[in-house]
């Protein structure tokens, strides 16, 4: 007689080892996100800042001048924007786990009346509440985690590598902001380089767009023709300004 278990390993059905994720989440879900940031900011502001400059003066190399200092204080400038906001999202962290570490020592009851309060809003009864404490509150370390997670709704463990993620957003601004000037670098007339700037700009502006909408889960055509029309205006705007101030 053959066993349950040798029937479903002969029909390829072993049951897992343990729990297996179906729709496992994305990984690197924040660089991911900082990466798009970066590379649709560095594109609109470039983009802007060359049509600007074009509008305004006739030097070519003036012009790419001005993109190649506007790409790199740019870059330089996001870089250390994205270590100090990661910098002080886990300072806060530090300063909210040290409280809560304070809280728990001294005033041990009341923290456990607060988990169980958000139990029994979760469904459980009192019961259930109380034991699910009880057995939180054994392991202080557990107890300080989970106090963050449900009063604070942080985790140490989502907390991202300063250095890394400001690399990511400053690197991929440089990259974003130097598509619109390549253009720039490549053709010997004005008119070329704005046209062919523009339209290259706006193609991979679209393209950003739509990767920050699939990653946000919004409809992807539509995320990249809203960047593409941000992209677009901005360019517009700046390039008439500068026409206006030459004939100012």
């Amino acid at each position: 007689m053959v066993s349950a278990a040798e029937e479903n390993k002969k029909s390829g059905n072993t049951p897992p080892k343990g729990i297996q994720e179906k729709h496992p989440h994305i990984k690197g879900r924040g660089l991911l996100s900082k990466f798009a940031l970066g590379l649709s900011d560095g594109l609109v502001t470039n983009l802007a800042f060359l049509a600007g400059f074009s509008g305004a003066l006739g030097d070519l190399g003036i012009i790419r001048l001005a993109g190649f200092a506007s790409m790199l204080a740019g870059s330089v400038s996001m870089f250390f924007g994205g270590l100090m906001a990661v910098r002080t999202e886990r300072d806060l962290f530090l300063a909210d786990k040290k409280r809560e570490a304070y809280e728990i020592e001294h005033e041990p009851e009341e923290e456990k009346q607060e988990l169980k309060e958000f139990y029994r809003n979760k469904g459980l009864s009192k019961e259930e509440s109380d034991l699910v404490v009880r057995r939180i509150a054994s392991n202080r370390k557990k107890w300080l985690e989970d106090m963050l997670m449900h009063e604070e709704s942080i985790n140490e463990a989502r907390l991202e590598n300063p250095l890394k993620s400001a690399g990511v957003i400053g690197l991929s601004f440089l990259v974003g902001a130097l598509v619109p000037l390549v253009p720039y670098l490549v053709f010997s007339a004005k008119t070329v380089s704005i046209i062919f700037s523009v339209c290259v700009s706006l193609v991979f502006l679209y393209g950003a767009g739509a990767w920050k909408g699939s990653l946000a889960g919004r409809k992807f055509w539509r995320a990249g023709i809203e960047m593409l029309l941000v992209g677009a205006a901005a360019a517009g705007i700046l390039y008439v300004i500068g026409s206006l101030i030459v004939f100012a």
